[in-house]
């Protein structure tokens, strides 16, 4: 279950980006305020607004709320509101979670936030927040599903913010194949911490796309910059691929192949344990996160003589 202070902080950052509908929210940032007896002073649900390459919007016939919208009250196991949103897709639809991905709007923030008058068992006359995920579908599902154009969403709030989501899958994360002139690679050895993708492993240098970035080039600069202090002599986009997140979602990557020269030691590393060189012969034996292997011996090969 999520606490009070999770759900403020999420309820905060929504406002920041929507700060007209403080009113439409203030029964709902009044009760996470006011100090309750009962644990959920809020009365939360989570639903999924899933978005096809044609515009239209799933539909779940047998979803408990009258929105139409896959929709499920949290349970313990959920990771996150996002988490819960993902089980009820499945559950009310078929369609799994590794067969959608996150929207580079919207990412992990919720589209919209509605409040409404529930009937809270622990918490009578307590309000309701529904909080609402977007997500695009990152490949044709095998199970049958309902479709509606995005014109036809009941709810005026939320057909407003959809009509700019277009559905077509981007890569949401950009990561660099980092080399010098010696044909060594530049490896990150990751934290041993868990939450994180491939946590104590050596990975390639990268991350999320973030507000302000325009492309994955913005998103594999800003983070170089930001993560080690790193600015390529040259950089070209090597291949896409997918990964799958913590929480199952797919996730579309834009790998880099990126020239630097430099004393890994010197670098001002803001996260993770340390960054080292490595000749391809090497990069084997080590412990390795996700496909590292794979691209280093492809973009080696590539840079053999013929």
């Amino acid at each position: 279950m999520f606490s009070r202070t999770d759900l403020r902080t999420l309820l905060d950052s929504y406002l920041l980006r929507h700060p007209t509908e403080s009113a439409r929210l203030a029964t709902v940032a009044a009760a996470l305020d006011v100090a309750h007896s009962t644990p959920d002073p809020v009365l939360v649900t989570c639903s999924a607004v899933v978005i096809d390459r044609a515009r239209r919007i799933l539909h779940a016939p047998n979803a408990p709320a009258s929105t139409g919208l896959p929709g499920a009250k949290p349970r313990d196991g959920d990771r996150s509101p996002l988490a819960t949103a993902l089980r009820a897709v499945h559950e009310q639809t078929g369609i799994p979670t590794s067969d959608l991905c996150l929207t580079p709007q919207h990412v992990r923030a919720p589209i919209d936030i509605a409040p409404g008058p529930g009937a809270n068992s622990r918490a009578p006359g307590a309000p309701i927040a529904d909080l609402r995920f977007a997500f695009y579908l990152a490949h044709t599902p095998s199970t049958a599903a309902h479709w509606q154009p995005a014109a036809d969403v009941a709810l005026a709030e939320l057909r407003a913010k959809v009509t700019g989501l277009d559905g077509q899958v981007t890569p949401l994360n950009a990561s660099a194949l980092i080399y010098n002139q010696r044909g060594e690679y530049l490896l990150h050895l990751r934290d041993m911490r868990e939450g994180i993708w491939t946590p104590g492993c050596w990975a390639l240098l990268g991350g999320g796309h973030e507000p302000g970035d325009h492309t994955p080039q913005d998103t594999i600069l800003r983070e170089l910059k930001e993560e080690a202090g790193i600015a390529p002599q040259r950089l070209e986009a090597f291949l896409d691929e997918e990964v799958r997140d913590a929480d199952g979602l797919t996730v579309p990557v834009r790998i880099f192949a990126a020239l630097w020269e430099g004393d890994p030691s010197r670098l001002p590393l803001t996260e993770g344990v340390m960054l080292a060189w490595f000749p391809p012969a090497t990069v084997s034996r080590l412990r390795l996160g996700g496909g590292t292997l794979d691209l280093v011996q492809r973009h080696a090969r590539l840079a053999e003589p013929a």
